[in-house]
């Protein structure tokens, strides 16, 4: 069952937004006029991440004191101009819903591994909603500081994670050293970055009497737009980031290959034909190993016109490759492209990074030693790590260089697993 229709979502926004209002006045649609059945949505203009950002978040949110609270949270899929979204609660998906009848945990002790902004967002939105059981312990762990984290999972005897799936990962030995079981985890809530076949399956061999539920969302909106668990085993087959999708809480449309949605809820920002910029598959009629009902399902690809790519606990920016290769201008040219893969190693998560360059001259070995000392000493992988940190730890494999004396322009390449299936639509 819908929350709302979609008449009832267009007749909100017309009434309470003035950005709403404003941004549908200059493209000449008028509800009144222009939208009379569901079939006019797509006579509705199409709203991008750059419109939201052209008002200040409380311009183009509208607070009603019946809601009492609205939660700012940071969109962690923007690097240089980071969109924050109000959000009063967020709703629970039928899939959500269907898995925790499934477990079945008697009581609740919960530990978010998530940074302070996002963690707030989510614990507070999720409470009205009853995501966690009356009762329940709910702390908040330090990101960059695991071994507390882990005592403090001890003193509340922790049987929920909230985790992106790079640290669920790095958690767990964490716990072990600390000599907490991790066969005293249940449930785990795993979101915030693209899955593969490595880490789903690190993380099914390091928490086996957990159920994992996998979440594809993101800041803006008020649900998992898609959902799949330790159970769907199909879907795992299907591809690493295909999900349920939630219908119930949105309407999907595909607009040139990319993600166009509208959520139908009463929310701050209105969704309405909001464009995500993800790649997107859906496929109808899917029946899969969990028993769920619901028969949609989405494969998420990577995210068009991005020029960063946030996997595996890190962050590469095109901006910032260049600007380390500018300092290199007599052996290569500034355009590359960085290749990124992850494996399953000795229990631990490894990125796979190979750098295509367009050499000025001739490769030599003194060359490839050279760019990759300085890529090592002058490239930041995190907010305040850099590269030769990551790999000392061992959390990426030693950069491989390779190179391409027709390359044109530069691009970072994500795991091929995630952008298979959308290499073979467009060879279709």
């Amino acid at each position: 069952m819908k929350p709302i229709s979609l008449k009832e979502v267009i007749d909100f926004a017309w009434e309470y937004s003035d950005f709403y209002r404003e941004f549908w006045g200059r493209r000449n649609f008028i509800p009144e006029r222009d939208f009379r059945v569901d079939d006019d949505l797509k006579k509705i203009p199409i709203l991008t991440k750059e419109d939201l950002l052209s008002v200040s978040t409380k311009k183009r949110s509208i607070t009603r004191s019946k809601d009492h609270y609205y939660f700012a949270a940071l969109s962690s899929g923007t690097v240089k101009d980071p969109l924050v979204c109000l959000q009063p609660r967020f709703a629970m998906p039928s899939y959500y819903r269907f898995v925790k009848d499934l477990v079945q945990v008697s009581d609740s002790s919960v530990l978010v591994l998530r940074p302070g902004t996002h963690a707030m967002a989510l614990i507070a939105g999720a409470l009205p909603e009853e995501y966690f059981l009356p009762g329940s312990i709910i702390a908040l762990g330090d990101m960059d500081d695991l071994t507390f984290s882990a005592h403090l999972a001890q003193e509340i005897e922790m049987n929920w994670l909230v985790a992106k799936p790079s640290d669920a990962i790095r958690f767990a030995p964490i716990l072990q050293q600390q000599g907490y079981p991790l066969s005293h985890i249940k449930f785990l809530h795993i979101t915030g970055e693209p899955l593969t076949a490595a880490t789903i399956s690190l993380i099914k061999s390091l928490y086996p009497d957990a159920c994992t539920v996998y979440i594809y969302a993101m800041t803006e909106v008020p649900a998992a737009m898609g959902l799949k668990s330790s159970l769907c085993a199909d879907l795992d087959a299907v591809g690493s980031n295909a999900y349920h999708l939630n219908t119930e809480d949105f309407i999907f449309e595909v607009v040139d290959g990319l993600s166009v949605i509208t959520a139908l809820h009463e929310i701050p920002t209105p969704l309405i034909r909001y464009s995500t910029g993800d790649r997107i598959l859906i496929k109808e009629k899917f029946q899969c190993s969990c028993g769920f009902n619901q028969d949609a399902v989405v494969i998420v690809g990577p995210r068009a016109g991005e020029t960063s790519y946030k996997i595996g606990g890190f962050i590469f920016q095109v901006d910032a490759i260049k600007k380390v290769l500018q300092k290199l201008p007599e052996f290569v040219v500034g355009d590359f492209q960085l290749h990124i893969e992850q494996i399953a190693k000795d229990g631990r998560l490894s990125n796979l990074l190979r750098l295509v360059v367009k050499p000025v001259g001739s490769p030599t070995p003194f060359l490839t030693s050279t760019i990759r000392e300085i890529l090592e000493r002058e490239l930041y992988v995190t907010r305040y790590r850099l590269l030769k940190w990551a790999i000392q730890q061992g959390l990426i494999d030693p950069l491989l260089i390779s190179y391409d004396t027709d390359l044109k322009g530069s691009s970072i390449i994500p795991p091929l697993e995630i952008i298979k299936p959308f290499h073979n639509l467009k060879k279709k």
